[in-house]
């Protein structure tokens, strides 16, 4: 791969690059949970950094209840909104047109991400903080890319087919095997930013890529006869915004509210 000729470009995906990689390290080294701190603060036991990938440990009852532990960060690697990030600034420093593309097909997570999590004082919790840095690396270079480039359908479908992958990804590798006997029995959110009301073995997941696609074909047909380049901007980010005021009032966004009482 070689680095893109746009020196802006260049220099925007090396910093979100470093961003990046930097809240890898966190997820890696960082066991604490949103939902622990709110408890006990950072007097939680799992409140801390250590290089212990192994040490998320959780069990069911006979009657079905979740206990937790320890826990660690590890599931966040493989969620939506830090792919988004991800194809974002691989986009940017490489010049990868389908990977710009991809980021202009999905900002549309992150925007209904970040508006899922407006409890104002979870935000200046550690974790929180960083979920906030993924969401809005991802806002900001989908804004970039609206601005400059037009969003192209059949990428679009790639990069919106390639969600619906890591979401069932994500049920395999977070629910406890065998998967189909324990539909639903995650050790975290298995539905990336919320929960949804119901579970049909990833079937589900057709009612986001239908919404996103919807979204994505509106912002293809309507930005390239826009001649103002922040029109470009807001017209999706319009949609997207509508898009989580109806998901909010049919009650399909629902932020996992966990109790997992380690506080000492």
């Amino acid at each position: 791969m070689r680095l893109n000729k746009n020196l802006f470009e260049r220099k925007l995906g090396l910093f979100f690059m470093v961003l990046w990689f930097a809240v890898m390290f966190f997820y890696i080294t960082w066991d604490g949970w949103l939902y622990e701190w709110r408890d006990c603060g950072y007097d939680g036991p799992n409140q801390h950094f250590d290089l212990d990938m192994s040490d998320m440990d959780y069990e069911y009852t006979a009657s079905g209840e979740k206990i937790y532990h320890s826990t660690n960060n590890l599931h966040n690697l493989i969620y939506l909104c830090y792919f988004v990030f991800f194809f974002g600034w691989l986009g940017l420093l490489f010049d990868i047109e389908w990977a710009k593309q991809w980021t202009m097909a999905t900002t549309g997570i992150s925007v209904v991400a970040a508006l899922s999590t407006l409890r104002l004082s979870d935000h200046v919790y550690i974790l929180q903080i960083v979920y906030d840095v993924v969401h809005l690396s991802g806002i900001i270079m989908g804004c970039y890319l609206f601005w400059k480039y037009n969003l192209k359908i059949r990428r679009a479908i790639h990069a919106v087919l390639f969600t619906w992958a890591v979401y069932l990804s994500s049920h395999l590798i977070f629910t406890p095997w065998p998967y189909w006997e324990n539909q639903g029995k995650a050790y975290f959110s298995i539905n990336q930013i919320n929960d949804l009301p119901f579970f049909i073995f990833g079937l589900e997941y057709l009612l986001v890529v239908a919404l996103l696609l919807g979204i994505d074909v509106a912002a293809s047909l309507i930005n390239p006869r826009l001649g103002n380049r922040f029109l470009k901007i807001a017209v999706p980010f319009g949609l997207y915004l509508s898009l989580c005021i109806i998901l909010i009032a049919l009650g399909l966004i629902i932020v996992p509210e966990i109790h997992i009482n380690t506080c000492p």
